[in-house]
């Protein structure tokens, strides 16, 4: 816990994306779906990381999000993951207990999202993790992304077929 609080106070970077959840009613306003669906593609098709709501990304302040939204919040989460990346997207999400500044206590959500052996499409198109911001894949890049993926894919079939026979050596 000490880590991301230390990482939080750094900043987002490559591997950590900040948002702040804004809500009128029991709806989730800000971030916007398909902006949330791009941030959570990108960080997968370039390599692990976390997003954390309930913090602001420019004063790095922890607000948190109220307890009793936090099941609308994974419930959204949830929707995002599964309805506007493609393929849907397995990410671990997280509610946690952490310690502003002001020693208070804030509850955040945090999403863990693994690289993926598959090339994500969100709303905005096919995006990449490039410091703290994501960009656009270019189609060279993507084709290239496209045949790493599916090398990896058919290595580890190969794989999970060659032990499942057996060593040939005895």
């Amino acid at each position: 816990m000490a880590d991301l609080i230390k990482q939080i106070a750094l900043g987002e970077d490559s591997v950590l994306e900040l948002k702040t959840v804004e809500f009128s009613g029991d709806r989730i306003i800000g971030p916007h779906r398909n902006s949330m669906a791009d941030e959570l593609a990108a960080m997968a098709n370039t390599h692990t990381g976390v997003v954390v709501l309930g913090v602001d990304d420019r004063s790095k302040a922890i607000h948190g999000i109220p307890r009793d939204k936090l099941d609308i919040v994974e419930t959204w989460l949830r929707s995002i993951c599964n309805d506007l990346i493609e393929p849907p997207l397995d990410c671990v999400i997280r509610k946690m207990s952490i310690t502003a500044a002001d020693d208070s206590e804030k509850v955040i959500v945090r999403i863990d999202v693994p690289r993926s052996l598959f090339v994500h499409q969100s709303p905005g198109g096919y995006f990449r993790r490039i410091g703290s911001s994501k960009r656009q894949m270019k189609p060279e890049v993507l084709a290239r992304l496209f045949q790493q993926r599916s090398q990896r894919s058919e290595e580890r079939r190969v794989g999970k077929e060659w032990r499942s026979r057996g060593s040939p050596c005895h």
